[in-house]
Order: structure tokens, then C-alpha cells, then sequence
């Protein structure tokens, strides 16, 4: 989470969303932008309960991802020191099954919860914008000129754990089925498929 009082803005950060690219960018080139630590990955409500302002004059937003690259991403960061038989299909499902299904509410791994609980409350939005990970340039591009900030984006590198699988290798109908219930609220938004 990046708040700067002094450009009224709010940036909300979904995990696996590209949340470092933007918070570095922001802290590097944004006047009195901060973070709070304790709020990485706040979501509105947090916000609000934790600093006790009225948020009405902020502009704030939010990224998401593909939710079933967003999945395969955290499976990967969860495996990266593993050896890559690992990587499999069956230890995918399991990984999914364990997180999102058997143990879905482990408050230390705020990634169980859909993205939409960052950013909507019964169906509504309470941001003024959602930008993606897959348009990260052209969306930053955006809030730079509606904020009236400046600053050199940089293109945002891949993520460091080389991919030993695609993502739709790692995918069987339940588990794809799994994330598109859990998600639906954000794949409508962004109209996201496999």
C-alpha cells in the first residue's frame, strides 16, 4: 500500500499483482509518498480503519492479475527452492485444493482471498480505478497524468522465478473451475480466460 497525503492518492496491492514495480516507482518518484509496512497488502477497509481519515478528496486504485497466472505464480514462489519435478500438475491441484478449498481462511496469506476483497464491498466498487499487471505501462501511464505526477516507468521486468511450466499445462478442469468461482468477480471485470 502507497498513500501520499500530499498528492491524495491510495494504492492498493492485491500480493502477486506487481505491487514492488509500483511501490518502488512510487517511493522513488513521488514526493511524501509512503508505506506502512503492517499494510503491504491492505485492502480498502484496513485502510480506512487504520489511519481513521476521510477518504472521499483520494484517488485511490488498484491492480490485479490474470487470477489463474496469479495462482501460478504463488505456486511457483512457494516452490521456487524445490527441485523441479515439483512443478507438476498434481502437486499444483494439491497446492490449490490445500489453500483455496481445505484451509481458506489462513489470515498470514491475505493471496486466498480473491483480489475483488481488496477493492469491492457486495458487488461495488469502492475504488476509482483498477488497472492490470498484463497493461502495468499503459495503466501507470494513466495514473501519472490523472494524479498529475511525473516520473521515468521503467519497463516492468518478468519476475524472477523462471517459469518451468505454462500455466495451462499445470491447470485440470477442477482446478480451473476452482479459481474461476473464487475469482469471478475479477475475471468479469477484465473479462481474463486461461
Amino acid at each position: 500500500m502507497i498513500i501520499s497525503r500530499k498528492h491524495k492518492f491510495i494504492s492498493l496491492d492485491p500480493p502477486k499483482t506487481g505491487t514492488n514495480y509500483r511501490q518502488n516507482f512510487f517511493l522513488r518518484n513521488v514526493e511524501s509518498s509512503f508505506t506502512v509496512e503492517d499494510l503491504q497488502h491492505a485492502n480498502i477497509n484496513e485502510i480506512k480503519e487504520y489511519f481513521c481519515e476521510d477518504f472521499d478528496d483520494f484517488f485511490i486504485f488498484t491492480f490485479v492479475r490474470n487470477p489463474w497466472e496469479r495462482y501460478v505464480s504463488w505456486f511457483h514462489w512457494r516452490n521456487k527452492d524445490m527441485p523441479s519435478e515439483v512443478i507438476n500438475k498434481e502437486n499444483f491441484s494439491l497446492f490449490l485444493e490445500r489453500n483455496l478449498v481445505s484451509n481458506p481462511r489462513d489470515p498470514s496469506l491475505k493471496i486466498q482471498q480473491p483480489q475483488s476483497s481488496w477493492f469491492m464491498n457486495e458487488g461495488e466498487l469502492n475504488v476509482d480505478f483498477v488497472g492490470s499487471l498484463e497493461n502495468m505501462e499503459r495503466d501507470m501511464k494513466f495514473l501519472l497524468q490523472k494524479l498529475n505526477l511525473t516520473g521515468h516507468l521503467t519497463s516492468k521486468k518478468s519476475n524472477a522465478i523462471e517459469r518451468k511450466s505454462r500455466t495451462s499445462e499445470l491447470y485440470n478442469q477442477d482446478s480451473i473451475d476452482l479459481v474461476a468461482e473464487k475469482e469471478k468477480c475479477v475475471i468479469g471485470l477484465k473479462k481474463y480466460t486461461i
